[in-house]
This record gives structure tokens, C-alpha cells and sequence, in this order.
């Protein structure tokens, strides 16, 4: 029915009927509802790209920078690891890290044999799902500094080590990953793997790093 039938609807029977009206109103109220199904979903294909940028954004600040205090370690405290950061189940899965590292490049006598002259690095994640990083300065006594917060919304922060010659292999549990304990003497990479998870959108992150120095053993 055209708009020029309904008006002359109207001036020859004095109006619409309840079942017209009803009719149109039905129309309109579907009509109404997908346009806000329209709209609702754009706002949230919005809000999800806002949510994935800043997750994208947050690993891409922490790996890089995780990475170059990890490449240049001198000493990994195997016993520290053990009884804070060593998950039960299973073997050669580890949720944190405990090493020395001259990350500043200020102490030339800082080495394999001196490593305690050097800063005390620990990465783990605290009961709040923030990556943290707490760092100890040298000194008598030394200095520890306290958490920084690398980045939020971590849902899980998985360490996998793996013997020098050993390429990581893929997936958040890689088979061939070093299940010992003595990872000072023992360990040629470190591969993290991070989810981050931030109201519905959850993703993962991984970076792998290949130490410089590798002759630790008996250190």
C-alpha cells in the first residue's frame, strides 16, 4: 500500500483499524529492535578492537623488554626457582624466573664467576594478575627494590627452558622442553608464554630467547 492509498484510506474510512494499527506496530517495533541489534553490535565490535589493541600494545612492551634483560643473564638461581616459581604438574613448566643480569652494562667486573655484582632480576606474577618485575641492586647489604608492574590482565605466565641446541618447539607445552632443576648449568633458551585476558578477549603471547653466555656449569 503507497503512501498516496493510505492517505486517501484515511480521509474515506476516518482512520486505520485496531488490526492495521497493531500490524504497523509489530512492523515497527522489528524494525526498531534490529537497528539496535545493529548498533549494539558495532559498539561492541568497537570496545573488542579498543580491548585487543591494548592487549597487543601491553605484550609488545613487555617481550622485548623481558627479552634483553633475560639474553645477557649470568646466573640463574636454580634453588630460588625451585621454591618459588617450579609448577608441580607438570614437569619443566615454571610460572617465574630468578637470575642475575647487568642489565645497565655499569659494572665491567660483573661475569660468569662474579654474577653477584650484578642486579638480581625475578619476573613472576602476583595474586592480582599483574606481571611484575622486582629487582635487587648490589650492595651490602643489597638493595631490593620493590614489584613493578610490567602489565595487567595476565591470565597465565609460563616459562618453558630448554637446552643449548635445542629449538623450542610449539604450543603452549613444548615436548622438548629441559624438565631438571639445575637450569644454571643446564639451560641454552627460555621460551615465556603469557595469555593475557581482559573482559572476554583473550589472547597469548610467546617469545623466545637465546642466551649469549652458555658456559655456566659449576658456577
Amino acid at each position: 500500500m503507497g503512501v498516496a492509498e493510505l492517505m486517501n484510506k484515511i480521509r474515506n474510512d476516518g482512520g486505520f483499524t485496531i488490526v492495521e494499527l497493531l500490524i504497523v506496530m509489530i512492523i515497527s517495533l522489528i524494525m526498531l529492535i534490529g537497528m539496535v541489534g545493529l548498533l549494539s553490535m558495532g559498539f561492541q565490535a568497537f570496545s573488542d578492537g579498543r580491548t585487543l589493541q591494548a592487549i597487543t600494545d601491553a605484550s609488545r612492551r613487555v617481550l622485548p623488554a623481558m627479552d634483553r634483560q633475560i639474553k645477557s643473564l649470568l646466573h640463574i638461581n636454580d634453588d630460588e626457582c625451585v621454591a618459588s616459581y617450579k609448577v608441580s604438574t607438570p614437569n619443566g613448566v615454571w610460572n617465574g624466573i630468578s637470575f642475575y643480569s647487568d642489565i645497565d652494562n655499569d659494572n665491567a667486573t660483573a661475569s660468569v664467576e662474579n654474577y653477584t655484582v650484578a642486579e638480581k632480576i625475578e619476573f613472576y606474577l602476583d595474586t592480582n594478575h599483574n606481571l611484575v618485575q622486582r629487582t635487587t641492586q648490589p650492595g651490602t647489604p643489597p638493595v631490593v627494590g620493590p614489584p613493578t608492574t610490567l602489565c595487567s590482565y595476565v591470565e597465565s605466565f609460563r616459562i618453558y627452558y630448554f637446552s643449548p641446541g635445542i629449538s623450542p618447539g610449539d604450543g603452549a607445552l613444548p615436548g622438548n622442553r629441559y624438565q631438571g632443576t639445575n637450569l644454571n648449568s643446564g639451560v641454552g633458551s627460555i621460551k615465556i608464554v603469557i595469555q593475557m585476558k581482559n573482559g572476554k578477549m583473550t589472547r597469548t603471547f610467546e617469545q623466545t630467547t637465546f642466551l649469549r653466555v652458555l658456559e655456566r656449569t659449576g658456577v
